[in-house]
């Protein structure tokens, strides 16, 4: 399942996640200790209503088990129950999720403060390790694609995709980005206790889902320029790196580089501090064939600086 909110179960991340997936928060209770009733509403592409009541909560009684059927019955909403602890005790017809299977459903929890996490390093490193830090909720590789694709899209100033999560059963890869300057990257988030390398299917897979890519939508907004596999840690033998970055080359034409989790933290981190000058980054300088040299990227933003202009 999905990366639910890396944090103890906060009502307003929800809140947030679900207006950004379209929802009108028509209202809210609070009757008892970690407990909510929200009712939603959604309207479809063609103006048609969907209208749900919310149960959320660790666990329930009676009493509001009555109040929260009764309430969906009345409002004519479909009762879906999300339980922030074990299951709960809910009439069978009810809908029920886990609060990691609902933010699944949605995609993804909506969080605006990952990247200004200022334990992001470790945060990345472990979840890049297959490991999930205390106090978080979720699985670690679901866990570490949401991190990403906050990270890269916090790096490349764009759009990212996150389609591990919204297209699964799709041959895709974990995200797209689509940068400027068709600055294109397609990225892969891999949690491994130990090293990641990758096989020689992994190679035919990321290729097939670049050449999948180029051929459908390279004419509208470019190819994709770099394959990004994230992940805790990286072989050390620079021979075996160059030859699977190699590979991927040979079968699409597209270079493979490797970001340990904890380096694109600190790039988040490097670039936090001139943020002002994300736009002017040459990200082709930086996201090499091979393992990822984070001092390219401080290399750049000193040019930048030189340079004078922003």
């Amino acid at each position: 399942m999905s990366a639910a909110k890396p944090h103890k179960f906060d009502c307003g991340v929800l809140i947030q996640t679900l207006l950004v997936n379209g929802y009108a928060i028509t209202s809210f209770d609070h009757p008892a200790s970690e407990t909510y009733l929200i009712h939603v509403r959604k309207r479809d592409l063609l103006g048609g209503q969907a209208l749900s009541l919310l149960l959320v909560a660790s666990s329930v009684g009676t009493a509001i088990i009555h109040r929260f059927t009764k309430q969906a019955a009345v409002t004519g909403s479909t009762p879906i129950a999300i339980s922030v602890a074990g299951p709960l005790s809910t009439p069978q017809d009810v809908t029920q999720y886990s609060i990691e299977e609902f933010f699944d459903a949605l995609g993804g929890a909506i969080l605006t403060d990952r990247v200004f996490d200022t334990n992001l390093p470790n945060t990345m490193s472990q979840l890049g390790h297959n490991k999930v830090p205390a106090g978080f909720i979720g699985k670690a590789d679901d866990l570490l694609e949401a991190y990403s694709k906050d990270c890269i899209q916090f790096l490349l100033e764009c759009p990212v995709s996150r389609y591990g999560q919204e297209r699964r059963f799709e041959r895709l890869p974990d995200g797209l980005a689509l940068g400027r300057d068709q600055m294109n990257v397609y990225f892969d988030a891999k949690s491994y206790a130990a090293e990641f390398h990758p096989t020689a299917d992994d190679i035919r897979r990321f290729a097939d889902y670049v050449r999948s890519f180029n051929k459908s939508y390279s004419r509208f907004v470019g190819p994709i320029a770099v394959f990004v596999v994230v992940s805790g840690s990286f072989s050390s033998d620079a021979l075996a790196v160059g030859e699977k970055a190699n590979a991927l080359l040979a079968e699409c034409s597209t270079p493979l580089c490797m970001v340990k989790a904890e380096d694109l933290a600190h790039s988040v981190a490097m670039v936090k501090t001139d943020a002002r000058r994300r736009s002017a980054i040459n990200w082709r300088r930086i996201l090499l064939p091979g393992i990822y040299d984070i001092s390219r990227l401080k290399e750049e933003l000193n040019r930048i600086r030189k340079d004078g202009v922003i």
